[in-house]
């Protein structure tokens, strides 16, 4: 996992990143956290039981993430979703697709009630 870590914090150092997401064992949180800020990058933290997903990058990216992060990844709205995959550095042709679908999932939902 450190390999991983090293790679994503290169990528964002070069500037060819805004964020990156890892999931650990939360164990090793604290661990991963100072090696993050130690590389002058924020950070924050999503607990998902034994493991933890830590979001890192630009301050501008981890304050608006960290705006939505109380609630777990598939309960965000489509737009927090979006917004989210986009920050991630996915392919953005792929997260229109998806921002749509779910956006129809919803209005398909709301319409039954």
């Amino acid at each position: 996992m450190d390999d991983v870590l090293h790679a994503y914090i290169y990528e964002l150092k070069k500037g060819t990143k805004l964020m990156a997401l890892i999931t650990v064992n939360t164990y090793f949180r604290e661990r991963y956290c100072e090696k993050i800020k130690k590389n002058h990058l924020h950070c924050c933290i999503q607990n998902i039981g034994t493991k933890d997903n830590i979001f890192f990058g630009t301050k501008e990216c981890i304050d608006i993430v960290s705006a939505f992060l109380s609630k777990k990844l598939h309960k965000l709205t489509p737009e927090q979703d979006f917004i989210l995959g986009i920050m991630l550095g996915y392919n953005r042709s792929l997260q229109c697709k998806r921002y749509l679908n779910k956006l129809n999932s919803t209005l398909s939902g709301n319409m039954n009630i």
